[in-house]
């Protein structure tokens, strides 16, 4: 094994940054998939309010509104999964370039051995 990538696996800045990148992905994938789930069953049980009493302190729902708020409340979430997974992909990457980057410094730019005078 080289020293480059030897160095490369014992970089901490690398190995976070893969392993951010990674989740990151995860989660885009994942929250994509679900969002289109939620999305669809958002749009098929699309409730249709009755106008109430402003009086009405707790107004009855009805299982129809709870089964669309509910599928909203998860498509938002799904939403903010998604978007939590590019900034961790984001980070992971910028981790990962920073972490290479010192690391091919340090190898490629080896100390000189030539004694100092004094």
């Amino acid at each position: 094994m080289s020293s480059v990538l030897h160095a490369l696996v014992r970089s901490g800045l690398v190995l976070t940054g893969l392993l951010l990148l990674a989740v990151g992905i995860g989660n885009v994938f994942a929250g994509r998939s679900k969002l289109e789930q939620y999305g669809e069953l958002a749009a098929l049980t699309q409730a249709h309010v009755a106008s109430r009493p402003p009086a009405t302190l707790f107004p009855a729902v009805s299982e129809g509104e709870e089964r669309h708020r509910l599928a909203n409340a998860k498509k938002d979430f799904y939403e903010l999964l998604v978007n939590v997974g590019w900034m961790l992909g984001f980070l992971g990457f910028a981790l990962f370039a920073i972490g290479t980057l010192r690391v091919w410094t340090r190898t490629s730019h080896p100390q000189s051995q030539t004694p100092v005078a004094n």
